[in-house]
């Protein structure tokens, strides 16, 4: 399974990459290059928003293992 933080990076990223492609398509009138940039910022923030829920699953699951263990 992937790393929670690295996910979200990832996700983060995506959505950057998403901003510069929809300005890009916005100045040089592609309308192709507008929508994906725009689809990929969602992409980013879904992957973003993954990687934010493996994180919680994963510190639910700790603290579960300490209250069986006493720990």
């Amino acid at each position: 399974m992937a790393n929670p933080q690295r996910e979200q990076l990832k996700g983060k990223g995506e959505q950057l990459i998403g901003q510069a492609r929809e300005a890009i398509g916005e100045a040089t009138g592609d309308e192709n290059e507008r929508l994906e940039g725009q689809a990929q910022q969602e992409q980013g923030k879904v992957r973003e928003a993954v990687g934010a829920v493996r994180e919680k699953v994963a510190d639910t699951v700790d603290d579960v293992k300490k209250a069986i263990t006493g720990e």
